[in-house]
């Protein structure tokens, strides 16, 4: 109802009955495209290197090793973290251009007093969403890589497969389901963001970090306009709307087709690609 009315707290005329002016100026801004704008690169570049971090510990641990169990939990510990701590963590700690471990660390390399939050906004909070969603995407790899069936690796190493190729061919296809489970799920997550915006960059500098959640908290505790926060929300609330609507579609054909959509190689591949190699060398 909010979002129907030309309602500002800091004028005294009141509420007044606006119609749809307040989605008409909210779909007509520039500041509201910029928002949607940088609500996409956020959740884009989050998700995918949340996926590829996520993927590469996943992999690492899943091998057995001494201390295995104390190396899961320390990988999995960052999404246990509140997210409000974990933005302070990272902006007085890690970036700090003085005295932060990230330009300690980079130092070697000629790297100097780096202001990341300022020079990088966009990249750093993208950094921090990885950081914070990579245990989550490992535990959902991991889970699918505690389901692969080892004796098709087996086999497809003593038939000459190189760890390249069961990667390839076997371990990838097999966790598609559970890497598109995860860039689901993180993306509903991700789009959300905004404790990260708020505690290291408050959407700056300029609005190069002002995404829709963060741009609803502008129009409504900064500039006082509850009905245009409100028409945003609204809108906010129609695009999730869709996108879970498409979410669920997508889960739900992964896990209906072919049991849960699995694809293993044929081990037979291997066996004719190891004799062709054969019959080749000896023709050489």
């Amino acid at each position: 109802m909010y979002s129907f009315l030309d309602w500002n707290l800091l004028r005294t005329t009141g509420r007044q009955f606006a119609g749809l002016d307040n989605y008409t100026t909210v779909l007509s801004e520039s500041a509201s495209r910029n928002a949607l704008w940088v609500t996409v690169k956020l959740t884009v570049g989050a998700v995918l290197l949340s996926l590829l971090v996520g993927l590469v510990c996943a992999l690492l641990v899943d091998r057995r090793f001494l201390g295995r169990g104390i190396v899961r939990t320390l990988l999995i510990a960052p999404f246990l973290v509140m997210p409000a701590a974990a933005a302070l963590l990272w902006k007085t700690t890690m970036l700090n251009p003085v005295f932060g471990i990230v330009n300690w660390v980079l130092s070697p390399l000629g790297v100097g007093d780096v202001d990341w939050a300022s020079q990088y906004p966009l990249l750093t909070i993208i950094v921090v969403e990885t950081w914070h969603w990579a245990p989550f995407m490992m535990l959902i790899l991991l889970g699918g890589l505690g389901s692969q069936d080892r004796f098709t690796l087996e086999a497809a190493r003593m038939d000459g497969a190189t760890a390249w190729q069961s990667f390839r061919y076997i371990t990838l296809p097999h966790l598609r389901p559970f890497l598109e489970l995860g860039a689901v799920l993180g993306s509903i997550y991700i789009v959300q963001t905004f404790d990260s915006i708020f505690m290291i960059t408050q959407g700056g500098p300029g609005n190069a970090t002002t995404n829709l959640p963060f741009d609803i908290y502008l129009r409504a505790f900064r500039a006082f306009d509850v009905g245009e926060a409100a028409a945003m929300g609204v809108i906010v609330v129609a695009l999730t709307i869709a996108f879970a609507t498409f979410a669920l579609r997508v889960v739900s054909n992964m896990f209906s087709d072919e049991g849960v959509g699995y694809r293993v190689i044929d081990v037979e591949s291997f066996k004719r690609g190891r004799r062709t190699r054969e019959t080749e060398e000896a023709a050489a």
